[in-house]
């Protein structure tokens, strides 16, 4: 780009190259149609999901934001998260409940279908039940934990 006096204006190249050196993803909170949330749970949600760090470009990731027990089950509220610029769906899904050290507290098979789909660049909370039988350790702390899938090699 050439400006008033002559001289090239690297102005735009410069912007390029921040975007290049940040190449991390916001995504947009959005909410499943089947959810009937309040104004506060919403405020929740959203106070959880921008202190949520950014994504890499093209990645499917799930954060564990809320821990709450019921007798001897477990509910974890995380958001799913889409940085692909197209939306994607789940089906079936092994999740693992893992402490800070990486051992394993909890296991799952999940059927995610009712999900439908994330949209791009987009999060979604969802809540997952770990029941009595699919906990593995003597305990599950109530700070410290992760949420993660499982994946298989092939």
């Amino acid at each position: 780009m050439m400006s008033l006096f002559g001289k090239r204006d690297n102005a735009a190249s410069d912007v390029n190259k921040l975007a290049d050196q940040d190449d991390t993803v916001h995504t947009v909170l959005m909410f499943h149609k089947g959810w009937d949330i309040s104004k506060q749970e919403e405020y929740v949600y959203k106070f959880h999901h921008q202190r949520l760090p950014a994504l890499k470009p093209n990645q499917i990731s799930i954060s564990g934001i809320k821990l709450t027990r019921v007798e001897d089950d477990v509910i974890i509220v995380a958001f799913l998260r889409n940085s692909i610029d197209k939306a994607v769906r789940f089906d079936i899904v092994d999740l693992l409940l893992v402490d800070g050290d990486g051992k394993l507290l909890a296991k799952k098979t999940f059927n995610l279908t009712e999900l439908g789909e994330i949209p791009a660049l987009s999060s979604m909370p969802w809540r997952f039940l770990f029941e009595e039988g699919d906990i593995l350790a003597e305990s599950i702390p109530d700070e410290g934990w992760k949420i993660a899938f499982e994946w298989k090699r092939k």
